[in-house]
């Protein structure tokens, strides 16, 4: 098989997951509290389902995989074949009789999305004030880079659809912001179990919609070493972000156009700031890195290379080590790098504890989490969850309608040269894919 993935674990670590990560957890006079109405008790901290029966599709070669696993005494070989086969004929029959639709029949003709109101959870006064306190940290020696993040909420009303339970519109959003903002890390999570977790009051509901471009970790086996022990860990932070040039109309000439999104593209490669930041991340990944790697395997290469996207530009560098697996595993590189230094700012800890005061106990939630798989053979896969909207039901919910609360988190790394409107401008730009695929999805739900 070409894929890495041999079936296990799926699911999302959030932010929160840190206190068991970090070594020295929550201390005294910096132990957040968290704001109960502004923590989601629908959102679990973490969430993993183990996978006995998956599909897995490689876009590249155009080819899908059946991967059973015997969980259990009884399940048998015979049972896992059974389930290949009869999967596979489904795969076949669908190609056969699928209708290879325009993006107009799929989504409908283009209209004007409505008006959503998102309300941040702290204002453009409060996010500015917020700067100028990061800078106060960063001039003490407290911290050289902190990413401050905000979360941006909205309640909306649905007609109930027609022909599918609550738990599967979420889904349509995804399709959209995956055709909207497409990505390389892009995923979708679903949980709606039928019974309450460790007992409490509420059932975790929640849906992940995510298209995020970049990668927390990737642990895969060493080309040429399938037999051993050898692997190869991999993250690609990513710190500097530009808005593409979006064109005014159809009249504007091609070449222009391009012209004008590489000017953009060259003037982030160059930024001063944004390098700055950048190497500032590069740099705790590779000290997070050397915490399981071997001695003088950890590397840089690629450094502040621009990846360009639907929406934006990014500056994005590669970190790459060795890990011997027979006494270091995927759970080992975890707890030695989350969360993302790309989500917190740099040093990791300290920086982390000032965090927690200037937003004010709000739980991130999935956001500047991780999100993808850790595979039965060692090998793993994780994003970083930004560029995402997170929706749970509401309680306000009757026969006719249906209710989502929906958050998307926002932020960006601030330094000493760092402009507060700037920095919040920047905060809108990144959430803007997200904020407007919700709007054409309850657009495409209320025509």
């Amino acid at each position: 098989m070409k894929v890495e993935y041999r079936g296990g674990y799926v699911g999302y670590l959030g932010y929160e997951v840190r206190y068991d990560c970090l070594d020295d957890g929550c201390r005294g006079e910096h132990c957040a509290v968290f704001d109960p109405d502004n923590t989601n008790p629908r959102v679990p901290s973490a969430a993993f389902l183990f996978a006995d029966q998956s599909l897995v599709y490689d876009h590249h070669l155009d080819e899908w995989y059946a991967i059973g696993v015997a969980a259990d005494e009884e399940t048998t070989m015979g049972n896992i074949l059974s389930w290949v086969r009869e999967i596979s004929n489904t795969i076949t029959s669908i190609g056969k009789n699928r209708i290879i639709e325009s993006d107009r029949t799929i989504y409908g003709k283009p209209k004007q999305s409505p008006a959503v109101a998102f309300t941040p959870n702290r204002s453009k006064e409060q996010h500015c004030m917020d700067v100028n306190r990061s800078h106060d940290e960063i001039r003490k020696g407290e911290s050289y880079e902190l990413c401050v993040t905000n979360q941006f909420t909205a309640n909306i009303g649905l007609p109930k659809h027609p022909q599918k339970q609550i738990h599967e519109t979420p889904l349509e959003l995804y399709k959209r912001l995956r055709r909207r903002n497409p990505a390389p890390f892009s995923s979708f999570f679903n949980l709606y179990p039928q019974k309450s977790i460790s007992g409490g009051t509420k059932s975790a509901k929640v849906s992940i919609c995510c298209s995020s471009p970049e990668r927390f970790l990737c642990m895969r086996k060493a080309a040429g070493f399938q037999d051993t022990y050898e692997f190869i860990i991999e993250s690609k932070p990513i710190k500097g972000t530009a808005s593409r040039y979006r064109s005014e109309g159809s009249n504007e000439d091609h070449e222009f156009v391009e012209k004008a999104d590489s000017e953009i593209a060259s003037m982030l490669k160059a930024s001063v700031k944004d390098r700055a930041e950048n190497l500032m991340i590069v740099d705790l990944l590779r000290n997070d890195f050397g915490r399981v790697c071997k001695i003088g395997s950890v590397h840089v290469p690629k450094l502040m290379h621009i990846e360009s996207y639907a929406t934006v530009h990014q500056m994005v560098s590669t970190v790459r080590g060795k890990v011997d697996g027979r006494s270091t595993n995927a759970i080992d590189v975890i707890e030695a790098c989350f969360p993302g230094g790309s989500m917190t700012g740099a040093p990791k800890h300290r920086t982390v504890e000032i965090l927690d005061e200037i937003e004010c106990g709000v739980s991130r939630g999935p956001y500047s989490g991780c999100m993808g798989y850790i595979s039965l053979n060692g090998c793993m896969d994780l994003n970083i969850i930004i560029r995402t909207a997170v929706l749970t039901p509401s309680e306000d919910i009757n026969e006719s309608t249906e209710a989502w609360r929906v958050s998307i988190g926002s932020g960006g790394a601030i330094t000493a040269l760092s402009n507060s409107n700037d920095e919040y401008d920047e905060m809108l730009l990144k959430s803007r894919a997200v904020r407007e695929a919700v709007c054409e999805w309850i657009q495409s739900r209320t025509a």
